[in-house]
């Protein structure tokens, strides 16, 4: 058999090294888009959490009037029940996006524990404070995944898929952690993708009726009507837009964290694929759109 050359042996080596050269600097670009999603997806929680609570209160409000209080005064016990199941369904439903809220601040970490792996001399500490993060992680999804959204526990939204296949990587750091935590994370961004698609509709299904005829009646009518402005005003249109923007940010949300969990499969089952972020950017790009766009809204309101 004749032996195989030095320079052959180089020039695989240089390409297997260039390989994972290039899959280290898309795991940098994964993490940080990871990152921006996390922060944008805190804001958003806020959002929802702040849109339910209103359009439930607004439900309610409008019940009582069409009923007519002394109605209601007059059935008080059954009133009273109705309104406890609704505060209970509300408080169900933020218990859940506190936990989505929480569990996306531990991939947040873990993200930032990654972008370490672009530098060798930084693989000892990512590998110890990525490592320290699975437990947690790990832990967090059975509680994601029995936690309920409009009644509905969120493994009801999980699509099926199949096992995810970690590739081998050169980069023993890099192998080493993915083996392990792949289908930790996996899981993770599994369940985050469920629940935003969750809250996403039980958003649209609670929101969705109602703003129409409130930027109507609220907001169009009275300014276009002729006479004075109600004192109310500012804050009707800046609780519509409010509530308009958040049920919008989470269907880009609901985008965001389905090309993040796509992407990042891709990252670990085939390191010679390339993987094109720019949607993945563009998705996260649109939650901060919507965020900044709230932020505008109520600073206005503020100063008005």
């Amino acid at each position: 058999m004749k032996p195989t050359s030095a320079p052959f042996l180089l020039a695989i080596g240089m390409l297997v090294g260039g390989c994972d050269s290039d899959r280290l600097t898309q795991f940098s670009t994964f993490a940080a888009a990871g990152t921006q999603y996390v922060q944008n997806f805190h804001e958003l929680t806020t959002q929802a959490g702040t849109a339910l609570i209103a359009s439930d209160s607004a439900t309610l409000i409008a019940a009582r009037n069409m009923a007519g209080a002394s109605v209601v005064a007059a059935h008080a016990p059954e009133y009273s029940t109705n309104l406890q199941k609704e505060d209970q369904l509300i408080e169900e439903n933020l218990a859940t996006l506190q936990k989505l809220d929480a569990q996306a601040t531990l991939l947040g970490s873990y993200f930032s524990a990654i972008t370490q792996l672009t530098n060798g001399s930084a693989a000892s500490q990512m590998t110890t404070s990525a490592d320290a993060l699975l437990d947690p992680i790990n832990k967090f999804n059975p509680q994601i995944e029995a936690a309920k959204v409009g009644g509905q526990p969120i493994k009801n939204y999980v699509q099926p898929s199949a096992n995810l296949i970690v590739a081998h990587f050169e980069v023993k750091a890099l192998d080493t952690q993915l083996q392990k935590a792949s289908p930790i994370i996996d899981q993770a961004l599994t369940l985050q993708e469920a629940a935003v698609t969750a809250i996403a509709a039980e958003m649209k299904a609670s929101l969705g009726a109602s703003l129409e005829t409130r930027e109507s009646t609220e907001v169009i009518d009275p300014y276009v009507g002729g006479g004075t402005l109600p004192a109310t005003w500012t804050a009707n249109r800046q609780a519509f837009l409010q509530d308009d923007v958040a049920v919008t940010g989470l269907s880009s949300a609901q985008q965001a964290i389905t090309e993040l969990h796509n992407d990042f499969q891709k990252l670990v089952e085939n390191k010679e694929s390339t993987i094109d972020f720019s949607t993945l950017l563009s998705r996260v790009q649109q939650m901060s759109t919507y965020i900044s766009a709230v932020g505008s809204t109520t600073s206005s309101g503020a100063q008005k």
